[in-house]
């Protein structure tokens, strides 16, 4: 009898452990972004949490969703962030603790899959994946990096690169062809556009890059014969990363532009300035005037010069 409970027990754990592994884990099915970082994960997921938070919330307002049971907690939490608030003076500090450690309660206690950002692992150092219950988050990324490239103003130490992924499907070329035929649809289908297709590979020597290349640009080319490879300044880059046995494809418009979606880079690059002319325009006429007339003392006096070495020439001989 002991052995049948400890049997029927393991059973019972070993399924809720591959439905915990599925939920922490990058699966194919999921969509979200792609996070790099340099051996600060830890920092780097709380710098995607921070800035996709702050501009989801812009976006499309702050994330409410009702979970019955845990009412009673989030009344609790406010009666006692009313309490605190009676005395703004004294207790600024633990007001906002309080109000910090009610969003954090709010958030960790929806369901998993019913959470707008949740980091899952995916096996591989230095890249960190953070799934979002979010349509499109090309959206997402697209108004941070314009607002980063626009101010120049520095939201992240340790995340480096952030890019949207749409699909995440099973690394074997049947998968990565299909999915990329539904995601190339829309971006490819209308009107020409220029492309290059950027091929990334994380612990997986299985899929070749070159026969991905060529399977993709043959699926671009059939959705619309003017549509042209362009590796220097492309319309839209076609991302594929290889983690593993999972494979994320997306596309991201003004890839070389915003600097292949690196935070950092954005914020540090600056506009080429063109100093010559700037300064040839700064300076007065009356100073163009003199140094045109340098010009030409220089000219009469190298003339000069030439016509005196010529006579002395003629004297010598």
């Amino acid at each position: 009898m002991n052995f049948q409970k400890r049997k029927r027990n393991f059973f019972h754990n070993h399924g809720y452990n591959q439905k915990k592994h599925k939920q922490f884990n990058l699966e194919p099915g999921m969509k979200g972004f792609l996070c790099t970082c340099n051996f600060s994960e830890k920092e780097c997921v709380r710098d995607a949490y921070k800035i996709l938070n702050e501009f989801a919330d812009e976006i499309y307002g702050p994330d409410i969703t009702k979970d019955t049971n845990n009412e009673d907690k989030k009344q609790s939490v406010r009666e006692e962030d009313d309490s605190v608030s009676e005395n703004d003076e004294e207790d600024d500090i633990s007001t906002a603790l309080n109000k910090e450690l009610h969003e954090l309660k709010t958030e960790y206690s929806k369901p998993v899959n019913a959470r707008r950002f949740q980091v899952v692992d995916t096996g591989v150092k230095n890249v960190v994946f953070i799934r979002s219950t979010l349509t499109n988050p090309l959206e997402l990324v697209t108004k941070i990096i314009t607002e980063l490239n626009e101010t120049k103003q520095q939201r992240t130490r340790f995340l480096l690169r952030l890019l949207p992924i749409e699909v995440v499907c099973k690394a074997n070329m049947t998968d990565i062809k299909a999915k990329a035929n539904v995601m190339l649809e829309k971006y490819f289908a209308q009107e020409p556009k220029t492309f290059s297709i950027v091929f990334n590979r994380h612990s997986n020597s299985n899929i070749h890059r070159d026969e991905v290349i060529e399977d993709l640009a043959e699926i671009i080319s059939k959705k619309n014969p003017g549509n042209k490879a362009d590796l220097k300044n492309p319309e839209f880059a076609v991302i594929v990363e290889m983690i593993r046995g999972v494979c994320l494809m997306s596309v991201a418009p003004n890839y070389y532009k915003f600097r292949k979606y690196n935070l950092l880079e954005i914020c540090n690059t600056k506009e080429p300035k063109n100093d010559t002319k700037e300064e040839e325009e700064n300076v007065p006429n009356e100073q163009v005037k003199d140094v045109s007339l340098n010009k030409k003392d220089v000219k009469e006096n190298k003339n000069f010069t030439e016509e005196t070495i010529d006579d002395n020439k003629e004297s010598i001989n």
